[in-house]
């Protein structure tokens, strides 16, 4: 008599009486299985994109310590130029050390 979820596990992990039996495992059927995709596929042709096309991957936090006053005079330096400081960051990084 197998445990109580015996029957279950040998489901999910697609034994058959006869595999068992045997002590054979039971033959994979390929024809059934998808290509794998890659998670992010970019255009060979990225130099007349701009950087919000080019950028398709998840955005990660990117965290430094600076006195709470360099802060503050930086974010207001950004809001009269109208832009945001993450723009003005990755701006400067990208000119930098550009993009990989």
């Amino acid at each position: 008599m197998t445990g109580k979820y015996g029957n279950l596990l040998k489901k999910a992990r697609g034994e058959n009486s006869e595999a068992d039996k045997d002590n054979k495992s039971a033959p994979l059927d390929t024809t059934k299985q998808e290509a794998v995709k890659p998670a992010l596929q970019l255009d060979a042709n990225t130099e007349n994109m701009t950087e919000a096309e080019t950028v398709k991957e998840k955005e990660v936090s990117l965290t430094i310590k600076v006195p709470r006053s360099w802060r503050q005079h930086w974010v207001a330096e950004c809001k009269r130029e109208g832009k945001t400081l993450k723009e003005v960051v990755a701006e400067m990084l990208t000119e930098k050390y550009g993009l990989p």
